[in-house]
């Protein structure tokens, strides 16, 4: 038995498992950089660096090393360098297990006026609610490092009414939209828009607000079952007219005089009436405020408020610019209406331009191009080019689709994609009662899933953890580089609350200067900044206990070296030894 346990202890202490341990250790770690450059940090960590083997690993190193130091008992003068180097490596390695084991690292975001007390985790979380009883089921599902298809079923932990499982999982996609033929749904058709100075093509769909029209600077485009009319003189009043064009076909003319402002119009033959707030001659936004230039009418637009039908809108109509959406509105309407603001002096200004499709009720549509020249009218032709009159734009419709539907899927992209428009999504699928549905989400959405007579709401977030105190944003700030919009550096002065220790106090956050507090460190990371809307400030909150060991592990390695090469009395080299120095 003895025998035994002295080989066991002698493999341990070995040379060969040490220079084995380390050359594995070496290939993990080079291995580790090739996938953190390829796939990012988040996949280095899953697949190496916080795996369960790469701990392992470690524990074997400093199990080996505290054997190699055993085995020279017993110890003397010499010996010091040696085992102070080893004792260095050995803290080193027990801190880097703590961090592994007990570590946390996550973030803040913050909005300029508000607080948080809980961080953001890397790993998912997904939360179904039923919108009947209020029921909420919580669900952790595994984390993919790159895109994942299949069939998972998930488990909350306790029983629930329908069965969730994951179909996908993205780390990095993007949405794509496509347009083909259905079995039911409206007309569409594919149309390209070419000239010297722009080109585009897009799918306009009938009855669809969103897709049925599109604007190509002073061009509009439009697919609809309304020609457009001769033109007549406006003959409403110098304050022009608001008219609005409702998708139910209902439209309505109201004529503004000098003293509409503040007055309430009903909208005959609806629920609506709109109240016309403000008029404006020459309108001109300062610091994100609708103001009067001059008294010339020169930028008519009007502030107004659509309501009833349990519906308040604000919106800004200007009159050069219908289509023009502002942070002071509201676009699209849930009243289902179009709004315009019509000034005579600038009615043909407003006019020009226009490529319409009529649907017809069989076949390819008829098209009507508006320009200075006049209206052009003619029936579409698959694949011909028709001159628009506007310097040499032409346009074709390549696709006509008599029942479109509008197929939406995710194309995966790299974990390391700069593609703004990429997104983490995932795809579940909701059953219960033998009926189920499968829908999309990317982060930080909520899905709205009717299932087997139930109703529910899917949401996808991120897994978040108490950080025991808060952290209030007071204002946000970042430098530029002189001459240019270029950030050169961003601060964030906070307000730090515990009111377990009865804290609060002011501290300035920036690159370099985190915020510590119990054990945390609370670094400047990012930044979000978006019109009209309050700043932004985005924090990396980390935890690492096993900073003291490593710091330690690291002086003591240090000090072990400078013994075993530069003091002679603690050194074990062969050439520190009177006798051998002789020979």
């Amino acid at each position: 038995m003895m025998k035994w346990m002295n080989q066991v202890f002698k493999f341990f202490g070995s040379l060969k498992l040490a220079v084995t341990l380390i050359v594995i250790l070496g290939i993990a770690f080079g291995v580790g950089t090739f996938i953190e450059a390829d796939h990012g940090t988040h996949a280095a960590q899953v697949l190496v660096y916080r795996t369960t083997w790469m701990s392992v690993l470690m524990a074997l190193l400093a199990l080996n090393l505290l054997a190699s130091a055993l085995d020279r008992i017993p110890w003397k003068k010499k010996h010091v360098g040696f085992l102070t180097t080893h004792l260095g490596i050995i803290l080193m390695l027990l801190g880097a297990l703590v961090t592994q084991g007990f570590g946390i690292e996550g973030q803040l975001q913050i909005r300029e006026g508000e607080q948080e007390g809980r961080m953001s985790l890397a790993g998912p979380l997904i939360q179904v609610v039923s919108i009947d009883s209020g029921g909420r089921w919580t669900f952790l599902p595994e984390q993919h490092v790159f895109p994942w298809t299949g069939r998972k079923l998930l488990d909350a932990g306790d029983r629930t009414p329908f069965r969730l499982s994951m179909l996908a999982d993205y780390p990095k996609a993007k949405f794509q939209e496509e347009i083909v033929e259905g079995e039911s749904g409206s007309p569409a058709l594919h149309v390209t828009l070419k000239g010297s100075m722009a080109s585009s093509d897009q799918w306009l769909v009938l009855d669809d607000a969103s897709r049925s029209s599109y604007n190509l600077g002073p061009a509009a485009i439009r697919f609809t079952a309304e020609r457009i009319l001769p033109e007549t003189k406006k003959t409403g009043s110098g304050f022009g007219t608001l008219r609005f064009d409702f998708e139910s076909g209902t439209h309505i003319e109201i004529p503004l005089e000098s003293n509409s402002q503040g007055r309430t119009y009903p909208l005959e033959g609806t629920p609506f009436q709109v109240e016309v707030k403000q008029i404006f001659k020459d309108a001109v936004v300062n610091q994100n405020q609708l103001m009067e230039r001059s008294e010339e009418w020169q930028n008519p637009a009007v502030q107004l408020i659509l309501k009833g039908a349990e519906i308040s809108e604000q919106h800004t109509v200007f009159a050069q610019f219908p289509d023009f959406p502002t942070i002071h509105g509201l676009k699209p309407s849930e009243a289902h209406v179009r709004i315009a603001y019509e000034v005579p002096q600038f009615a043909e200004q407003t006019s020009q331009n226009e490529i319409r499709f009529i649907a017809k009720p069989k076949g390819l549509p008829d098209f009507q191009v508006k320009s200075k020249q006049g209206l052009m009218e003619g029936a579409v032709r698959l694949g011909e080019d028709v001159s628009t009159g506007w310097m040499d734009f032409k346009f074709s419709v390549d696709r006509y689709l008599e029942r479109a539907k509008i197929k939406t899927e995710y194309m995966p992209l790299p974990n390391v994609s700069k593609d703004e428009e990429a997104r983490s999504v995932m795809q579940l699928e909701l059953e219960t009662a033998g009926s189920k549905q499968a829908v999309w989400l990317s982060q930080g959405e909520v899905a709205h899933v009717s299932v087997g007579g139930s109703d529910y709401h899917v949401i996808y977030g991120l897994r978040t953890v108490p950080i025991g105190f808060q952290v209030a944003l007071r204002d946000f700030m970042m430098d530029t580089d002189p001459g240019t919009n270029r950030p050169a550096s961003f601060k964030s002065e906070v307000t730090l609350q515990d009111p377990s220790r009865g804290i609060e106090q002011d501290v300035l956050i920036q690159m370099n200067e985190p915020l510590k507090h119990k054990g945390f460190k609370v670094y400047q990371s990012a930044y979000h900044l978006e019109p009209g809307k309050p700043d932004i400030s985005i924090f990396t909150v980390a935890k690492d206990p096993g900073n003291p060991l490593k710091y330690a592990g690291a002086i003591i390695l240090v000090s072990g070296i400078l013994m075993l090469f530069y003091v002679k009395p603690f050194s074990t080299l062969k050439t520190s030894d009177p006798k051998l120095r002789s020979r």
